[in-house]
Parts: structure tokens; sequence; C-alpha cells
């Protein structure tokens, strides 16, 4: 007769498989994994170790191993991740919101209250984790945009899972959006694909293998979405109004470059924690301003 596995044991088991597969958070993943093959909260998870788990909840957790050995995403696993303290659905489809991003957010929040951003746009929204943080924690007018029906559909999804309201517009960035709506926005925000063409096959397997290619891919030199919404943005933008990217770490220079060629001024480059340069943002210049 089979003896069920107990909790502790299960854990020991995942934690030295993904350590093997070479994940470096190898330790909390098996945890997570475990936690919802289970059903168990984190206390549960260690005060109960030596409660066995059922044969449909060992299978359950054998398959998500196998999963994350195979370099399926965890968040694709779990089918949710956080981001700015809320929580979000994603899956095949859709880019999974990185932490990198809670700066451009933050940086919108932040000028919002000195500049009052009442409408905002955002251009290849994914999972829709820009306008929902807007929405959410700034109470800003969003409408969030994407090519993507499917990453559209989690968009929405996660808008009422947070109870925010947002208008969705399927569109290759303006081409679909109401002509009606031009020279209404406070802000422009995007976070594009900005990764070169050629560095694709470099990117971790997770990312690679799983995510939507069309959402990483930036052209041959990772700038073709900025040069697309920087060459139509003024006509959507109030005077005054202001654009925000979110950027790779060596396209700064680059990119303020490109938004002062453009007309826009106060052009300014935010770092991320690790350093790195991320976010790029400007305003289009008002009559009166030099």
């Amino acid at each position: 007769m089979k003896v069920n596995k107990t909790t502790g044991e299960a854990l020991l088991e995942g934690k030295a498989r993904l350590k093997v597969a070479g994940k470096d958070n190898y330790a909390f993943e098996a945890e997570l994994l475990l936690m919802e093959a289970c059903g168990l909260s984190r206390v549960a998870l260690f005060t109960q170790g030596e409660q066995p788990i059922s044969s449909e909840q060992e299978e359950r957790y054998e398959n998500y191993l196998s999963q994350r050995e195979e370099n399926r995403p965890l968040q694709y696993i779990l089918g949710q991740c956080e981001f700015m303290g809320l929580s979000f659905l994603v899956g095949e489809g859709v880019l999974i919101p990185r932490s990198d991003t809670e700066v451009l957010v933050e940086t919108i929040l932040e000028i919002s209250k000195r500049d009052k951003l009442e409408k905002i746009i955002d251009l290849g929204t994914g999972s829709g984790c820009i306008p929902i943080c807007l929405a959410h924690y700034g109470k800003i007018q969003c409408i969030g945009v994407d090519i993507s029906p499917k990453a559209l559909d989690f968009a929405k999804k996660n808008a009422v899972q947070n109870d925010v309201n947002i208008q969705w517009v399927e569109s290759d960035l303006f081409s679909h959006v109401p002509h009606g709506w031009k020279g209404s926005f406070d802000a422009i925000v995007s976070n594009p694909p900005y990764i070169a063409k050629k560095e694709i096959a470099t990117l971790m397997p997770e990312v690679r293998d799983f995510e939507p290619e069309n959402a990483l891919d930036g052209g041959a030199d990772g700038l073709y979405f900025y040069r697309r919404i920087l060459k139509e943005s003024r006509l959507w933008l109030k005077e005054g109004g202001w654009l925000f990217f979110e950027i790779g770490y060596d396209q700064g220079q680059a990119l303020l470059f490109m938004m002062k060629e453009a007309g826009f001024s106060q052009c300014t480059l935010r770092k991320d924690l690790a350093g790195l340069d991320r976010v790029v943002f400007g305003k289009y210049k008002e009559i009166n301003e030099v």
C-alpha cells in the first residue's frame, strides 16, 4: 500500500528538484507551488509538516514541478503574480509584469500629483498592470490599448479583479484609437517591446520560449516602437501633456535624444533599484515655452 508523502517530505523533494534544475529561488518556488497544489497558507505549510498530502495533491504538485523544470514561468503555473501590491492574472499570451515597471508607474503618479494628470492612454498594455495601478492608486481615468485580443482578455479580468474601470481598445498603437480623442490626453505611457531582434535568442528560456514574442521584439535595434509612438504622440496629447516610456538598460541616451528631437522638453532619465536606466519621460512643449 502506497504511503502518501507528508507536507514536509514533499517540500524537501520539491526544493531538491528545482535546485538541480538550476532555479535560483528554488526554495521559495517549491514553497509557492506546494501551497498552490495543496491549498495551504504559508503558516500551514510550516506548521503541518507531518500532515500527509492526498494523492491528488501529490499528483498536482508533481505536475507543477515538472512544468517548472521545463522552464515554464512560475507565474504562468500559478496563474497570477503581484505588481505594486495588487494581484494580476497572467498566462500564455500576456507578458508577465516585472518589478522594474513599478518605477514607471511611480514616476507617473509623482508627476500627476504636481500636474494633475486626469486622462492617460497606455499603449501595449498587456496584463493591464500600468493603467490598473494608475486608476487604483491615482484615481486617474485610463485607456489601455493592445494589439492582442488574448492580452486584453487578461487585462479586462484584472480590472474587474482590482475593482477599477478602464476603457480597453484593441489596436496597433494608435491605429484604431478613436480619432475624436486626438489632443485629449494628459499623458501617454508605454512599456513597448524593446529587445533587439537578434538578442531574443539570448534571453532566459522562461522568457524566450514562453512569453509572447510580439511583446519582446523591438525590431533591429530595439527602438522601432519608440519611433512610431514619438511620431504620432503629439497629435494625441494636450498642449503640455507628458510622454512616459519604460526602456531597456542601454537605451537611455538614445531615447533622451529622440524625445528632444521630437519636440519634448524637461526630458528626464530615471534609474531602477538596480541602478540601470529604466524610464524616460518628457513634456510636450507649451506655446509659451522656449
